[in-house]
C-alpha cells in the first residue's frame, strides 16, 4: 500500500442522538464494512467522547478509487442513514490525491473539507 496514493479521512461530529445510538449504529455500519465492504478499506476507526457528546473517525483508503467504491457501496446500505441520523459532521479533512471521479463526488455532496493533496513523508509500523 503505497502512502503517497492513500486517502486519510479524519471526521469530527456533533453527536444528535445519544452517545448509545451512536454506538450502535456504527457498530452495524463498521461491521457492514468489514463484512461485506471494498478491500480498499484498510482501516476503519470511530470514536466517541461521551463528556462532550461528539465523536471523530480516521479511515484509510488505498486510494482515491477505493474511496470513491466505498461510498458508493455504502450509501446504498441500510447502516449508513442510521449512522447519519446520530450525528451531524463539524469538521472533514482529506490527506491524499484525489482523482477526478472523488473530486467531483465530495463537489456534488456540498460538504466542507480541509484538503492535503501531496503526501511529504512519513512511515507505518507494523505490531
Amino acid at each position: 500500500m503505497e502512502p503517497s496514493v492513500q486517502i486519510i479521512q479524519v471526521n469530527e461530529y456533533n453527536l444528535r442522538e445519544s452517545p448509545d445510538a451512536y454506538l450502535e449504529a456504527i457498530r452495524a455500519l463498521a461491521a457492514r464494512t468489514e463484512e461485506d465492504g471494498h478491500p480498499g478499506v484498510m482501516s476503519y476507526r470511530f470514536y466517541v467522547n461521551r463528556a462532550e457528546n461528539t465523536a471523530g473517525a480516521a479511515v484509510v483508503f488505498a486510494d482515491a478509487e477505493a474511496w470513491l467504491a466505498h461510498h458508493q457501496m455504502a450509501y446504498e446500505w441500510e447502516e449508513m442513514p442510521r449512522l447519519q441520523a446520530t450525528v451531524a459532521l463539524t469538521n472533514l479533512m482529506f490527506f491524499g490525491p484525489f482523482n477526478d471521479e472523488m473530486e467531483q463526488w465530495i463537489s456534488a455532496s456540498g460538504l466542507s473539507y480541509v484538503r492535503y493533496d501531496t503526501y511529504a513523508a512519513g512511515f507505518s509500523r507494523k505490531g
